[in-house]
């Protein structure tokens, strides 16, 4: 066809657009091919330079998650409830209200910072956290802090699941694809693990100076500091991009691709299995020094070695040699024998290490496992299934800790670190079989949005097209699409590819599923039906039709500046 050409564009799902060189793909506009050349490689840019607007981004979030995590209570935490009445009974009492309140509420936030804003709900985490500090610090009392502890819940609900949502969908805006995730979630945690660390060590070193409570009071202004970190943070509308659903379809797609049967499976297994053996070292790695009877001063350490491994792991685990297949199995390996040290030896020096080394591992593994959960899943339900998923951990985790405590009670904790090695056998099988499998969409989630059951309205005006019963060129182009080239046009323009992003918000929502898929992540036709589930006719129906649409837009946004240049 005359006047034809090729172009780029990888269509960032809806928000970020940028034209990648290198990768090719033929898409017609309507019936219409745009020349080659034209808004082809023009924007094609380098992988350091996309990394710079990315960290620039996120900078407010590393800060606000530093900030958060700056939580100089801790340290001091179990001296001060001594101090106010508390008891072994009592503070069992206190983790069982932390532990219904956190399952309670994930879910439930997860759907509302998908229906509502990401950001927004960090922002509330961080105002539960400091009614937590401000309710602590005031209580002279088991049941006044016991509210404490319930805000407390609060805050990991909230946050659970959302951070890692809107840091994977920044990096789908600002790159396009979602290969930097790994990167960029370990340096989250490392930020973590720095403030955990820096604020053990602070809390320390004032609450030697000052009273107890003014580690409670000192942490309040840091939350507020995050909060308005957070406001200057510019959030991605990935999610709201696509089709508002109705809460209770939300719901019901949310939980069903949780726990559908399918390759998310085994993702969804090996992220609870990692959490609780991680939650397991955090929660009841001191008793082993208990146990053993070692000096006080080596519980300073300990702490710090399993913080740190927080963040360590998040720097191995965004190393891409990791998901190879033979590091996978030194992995599983490694992960059952520290489970399995743990339950048979009785040096204090090696248990120590080999609870560091276990958390560093778990950690490890869950930066590439994220990945995998979050390329599964619609930007629409994707803080609601995260949050879900932290939801099985804890249901996992709660009879797995009175079955634990139990038996260290009765027989040493020795003989519980056998728990330890079910589930360390457990996440090494799922760490061989999930680790080293590249992610494909997933086509046992219910796709939120139903393939159209009504003909679709025409791309372009009818007067563009000759007649059917023309007897040359029946139904073709009377007027087509003029080449931007010719009118001195840079299809890279920013507010060209402002109206493209436009163009794609104004979609139907399976129109935006279709050229997201095809267009922005490259997927073969077949890929795109199994994710969608719609026919081959239905998806070519809706794939050129999306096309058109945007390139109608482009076309007339052109037209409008040509004809105030000729003015």
């Amino acid at each position: 066809m005359k006047g034809s050409l090729t172009i780029v564009l990888t269509l960032e799902a809806v928000v970020g657009i940028r034209l990648q060189a290198g990768r090719r793909s033929e898409l017609l506009w309507g019936s219409w091919a745009v020349g080659e050349g034209e808004l082809g490689t023009t924007l094609a840019t380098s992988t350091r330079a996309e990394r710079r607007p990315l960290r620039r981004r996120l900078a407010p979030l590393y800060a606000a998650v530093f900030l958060q995590n700056l939580a100089l209570w801790v340290p001091i935490e179990k001296l001060f409830m001594t101090t106010i009445g508390f008891n072994p009974a009592s503070v069992g009492v206190m983790a069982a209200v932390y532990a219904v309140v956190v399952p309670m509420l994930e879910v439930p936030s997860g759907v509302l910072a998908d229906r509502w804003s990401r950001r927004g709900m960090l922002v509330l985490a961080s105002i539960a956290a400091i009614l937590s500090v401000l309710i602590g610090g005031l209580s002279h009392s088991v049941a006044v802090y016991m509210v404490s502890a319930g805000f407390l819940g609060v805050f990991f609900a909230l946050q659970s699941g959302t951070l890692e949502s809107v840091v994977y969908d920044t990096v789908l805006e600002e790159t396009g694809g979602s290969d930097g995730f790994e990167k960029t979630i370990g340096r989250v945690r490392l930020v973590e693990s720095v403030a955990l660390v820096a604020s053990a060590l602070a809390g320390g070193a004032i609450a030697a100076v000052a009273s107890l409570r003014a580690t409670y009071f000192l942490t309040a202004p840091l939350l507020v500091a995050s909060c308005l970190v957070l406001v200057r943070f510019r959030e991605p509308r990935l999610h709201e991009a696509e089709q508002r659903e109705s809460l209770r379809r939300q719901l019901r797609t949310t939980y069903r691709t949780i726990l559908a049967p399918g390759r998310l499976r085994a993702v969804v297994a090996l992220t609870v299995a990692g959490s609780v053996l991680m939650q397991g070292m955090l929660e009841f790695g001191p008793l082993w020094l208990v146990a053993l009877a070692v000096p006080a001063f080596l519980y300073g350490p300990h702490w710090a070695g399993l913080t740190a491994a927080l963040g360590l792991g998040g720097l191995l685990g965004a190393q891409a040699w990791i998901t190879r297949r033979w590091a996978g199995g030194l992995v599983a390996l490694a992960v059952i024998a520290c489970c399995v040290v743990l339950a048979l030896s009785h040096l204090a020096p090696l248990v120590v290490a080999v609870q560091v080394l276990l958390t560093l591992l778990i950690v490890a593994v869950s930066i590439p496992v994220l990945r995998r959960l979050h390329d599964a899943v619609p930007s629409a339900i994707r803080a609601g299934v995260a949050s879900g998923v932290g939801t099985l951990t804890w249901l996992t985790f709660v009879p797995f800790a009175l079955v634990f405590g139990a038996v260290s009670d009765r027989a040493g904790v020795d003989r519980a670190g056998w728990l330890l090695v079910a589930i360390g056998v457990v996440a090494a099988l799922l760490i061989v079989v999930v680790l080293p499998r590249t992610p494909a969409p997933l086509a046992e989630a219910e796709p939120l949005v139903p393939a159209p059951g009504r003909e679709l309205e025409p791309s372009f005006s009818v007067d563009r097209f000759l007649p059917p019963d023309d007897p040359q060129w029946p139904g073709h182009w009377a007027n087509p699409p003029a080449a931007w080239d010719a009118a001195g046009f840079a299809i890279d323009d920013p507010d060209v590819l402002e109206q493209a992003r436009a163009a794609i918000a104004e979609l139907p929502p399976a129109m935006q599923q279709v050229i997201v898929l095809r267009d922005v992540e490259g997927r073969a036709p077949s890929e795109t039906r199994r994710a969608l589930g719609f026919r081959p006719d239905e998806e070519r129906a809706l794939l050129h039709h999306a096309r058109g649409l945007v390139r109608t837009r482009l076309e007339r946004h052109l037209e409008r500046k040509a004809s105030r240049l000729e003015q």
